[in-house]
């Protein structure tokens, strides 16, 4: 008598898995299934916290934050600790590992990943943060490393050609863990990053008008830029991050009083100066220090904060509890 229809082990292990990824999220965020499943198997949507108007009842905001994830069951997977030397900006040059200069030991789990779905999140470019993460159902843990940041920061630098492989092991720190402090740092952080690559796009594009514009009415044209930057929400939302907490305290008095406060006049006018032209040329100098510093940021984020959370030696001084 021929046999019905069998579920598999791996069946029952990924139901596990999403169960336990599911109690590990926020109860007021949303795990919803990505189907049909081309390497993304779920999308993550964050909410805020707020109260009703009776002031009794919470209320949930969507932020309009997403996150796409691939999930991985593992039964009882072992992690072993990856050695991780120093190295220079893989933005510049090929990864040159100095085996001199060890940063850290960091416990990862191992998993091999076919390359076709690497090139798939690669197609997809950094927009939107895909996450590799790991279900250990023996530990009743799941971990997670930024697979977008992981092909652009470790594999292409590393490899000649990572492709020309049938997979690829990826090292997912065990730390990187959905639930606790790091990893809701870590996922609010992956969160915003389409709304932090927009912004940054428009301080940039700010910063070169304003500078066409240093010999006209360039106090009207930062009025109107700051209008239209100030309404951002990410502003008093990235704490984990203090250099927009900062720069959006410059643009907070920028709108208040018209000067940001990073650049000061002197206190004595030198012998030979206009006060008046001082004062004016220093007034100037402020406000475009305001966009300087902002239409830094990009910067700033691609040389460095898109290697947090990584296991490699940047990753582990700049993001390591």
């Amino acid at each position: 008598m021929a046999d019905a229809k069998k579920q598999s082990e791996q069946h029952i292990i990924d139901r596990d898995g999403e169960k336990l990824l599911r109690a590990k999220l926020p109860q007021h965020w949303l795990l919803r299934d990505y189907r049909p499943d081309y390497g993304l198997d779920f999308t993550i949507e964050t909410f805020k916290t707020g109260v009703a108007a009776d002031g009794k009842l919470k209320t949930y905001e969507t932020l309009g934050e997403h996150v796409f994830v691939q999930l991985k069951s593992v039964a009882a997977p072992t992690p072993a600790p990856l050695t991780l030397y120093g190295r220079g900006n893989v933005e510049k040059a090929p990864e040159q590992l100095d085996r001199e200069d060890k940063v850290a030991d960091v416990d990862t789990y191992r998993f091999s990943l076919e390359t076709s779905e690497l090139v798939t999140v690669e197609r997809m470019g950094i927009g939107v943060p895909v996450l590799l993460v790991i279900a250990d159902l023996t530990n009743e843990r799941c971990s997670f490393v930024c697979l977008n940041d992981y092909i652009d920061k470790i594999l292409i630098p590393r490899h000649a050609d990572y492709r020309d492989k049938a997979s690829r092991t990826i090292h997912v720190p065990v730390r990187n863990e959905i639930g606790s402090e790091v990893g809701q740092i870590a996922l609010r952080w992956y969160a915003k990053r389409p709304k932090l690559l927009a912004a940054f796009q428009r301080f940039t594009y700010q910063y070169s008008e304003l500078q066409w514009a240093a010999d006209g009415d360039w106090r009207g044209l930062a009025n109107y830029f700051g209008r239209r930057i100030a309404a951002y929400d990410f502003w008093d939302d990235t704490e984990m991050c203090p250099l927009i907490p900062y720069d959006a305290g410059g643009l907070r008095r920028f709108m208040e009083t018209g000067q940001p406060g990073f650049v000061k006049r002197p206190a004595e006018t030198p012998e030979g100066f206009d006060a008046a032209a001082l004062t004016a040329h220093f007034e100037k100098l402020d406000v475009f220090e305001l966009w300087r510093q902002l239409s830094l940021l990009p910067k700033t984020y691609e040389d460095v904060w898109r290697e947090w959370f990584l296991p490699t030696a940047l990753g582990e001084m700049a993001s390591a509890p």
